[in-house]
């Protein structure tokens, strides 16, 4: 299926066709329409969010009932059917933001009464429907929420963060970061979880309690060689992630990222950003570990 999808992508896509590696690098969402159809046709575009005046990444969604069925497959085989009360602080993501319709469709498909977005320094009123607490945010917006005073949650819910913010204001690794959203919000600190995503991609990992994120059986996660992409890094040898995400049938699969990584047993760790990349306003984390 793998090698099916990159032949036609590369038939029908005219940036994919003109590049010569498996991975066509994620600054071509930038810069180009990256499509196998008419951008016209797309039911939905993601955008990412980006820093000043920095160039936005678009990603053109022929089918978003691919992507609903994407998100919905990879979110039930880690959190199982629900029901949660889903609470989400995303405070400067546009309602064009991959992240923000990867919410509504969880808050549709598996949300209680109570379920919402929200932008202010107070957590919503929890609402008595029996249901755990999903609190999905960014990383530094979750961590100012949690430094503003107690902000205790019950010790069933758990905590979702989904990379950093639009302002990089400090480094943090992430199981400090871990470490002060559990004390700040009362829970344990395996209850804080992260996911992986990003414009370019249909498709999320998880990681649960830890640093390792496992991607679901249609998104393959390799290290390669920044210099040398199609060289895959062994176990444990960092460089830089590449993906291929066959829930993204409409523009290329096989994608390049800016971000430094790990494989670990199966999974794959996330180190930062490679240097010199131009960062992307959805991820200033920093890892360190």
């Amino acid at each position: 299926m793998e090698r099916v999808l990159e032949v036609f992508q590369r038939q029908h896509c005219p940036v994919y066709q003109r590049f010569g590696y498996k991975y066509l690098p994620v600054a071509a969402f930038k810069h180009a329409e990256v499509t196998t159809f008419p951008p016209a046709e797309a039911e939905c575009v993601f955008k990412s969010s980006a820093t000043g005046g920095a160039l936005r990444s678009r990603h053109f969604v022929r089918r978003m009932a691919v992507y609903e069925a994407s998100v919905c497959a990879a979110f039930n085989a880690v959190f199982g059917e629900g029901p949660y009360q889903i609470w989400a602080h995303l405070p400067g993501y546009a309602p064009a933001s991959s992240l923000v319709c990867m919410i509504k469709i969880l808050m549709r498909k598996y949300g209680t009464v109570g379920s919402q977005f929200f932008l202010s320094q107070r957590l919503p009123n929890i609402t008595d429907t029996g249901a755990p607490i999903l609190l999905f945010g960014a990383a530094f917006g979750l961590l100012d929420l949690a430094d503003t005073g107690p902000r205790h949650l019950p010790k069933d819910a758990r905590i979702i963060e989904t990379g950093g913010m639009k302002t990089h204001r400090r480094v943090i690794t992430r199981k400090e970061l871990h470490g002060r959203l559990a004390a700040g919000f009362g829970i344990d600190e395996q209850r804080v979880w992260s996911e992986y995503g990003m414009c370019e991609l249909m498709s999320q990992a998880y990681a649960r309690g830890g640093p390792i994120y496992r991607s679901p059986p249609w998104m393959r996660v390799r290290i390669v060689d920044p210099e040398a992409p199609d060289r895959v890094m062994p176990d444990g040898r960092p460089g830089l992630l590449a993906i291929t995400d066959l829930a993204n049938l409409y523009t290329v699969s096989s994608i390049l990222t800016e971000d430094l990584g790990v494989s670990r047993g199966g999974g794959f760790e996330v180190l930062g950003r490679f240097p010199g990349s131009a960062m992307r306003g959805c991820n200033f984390l920093l890892e360190t570990s």
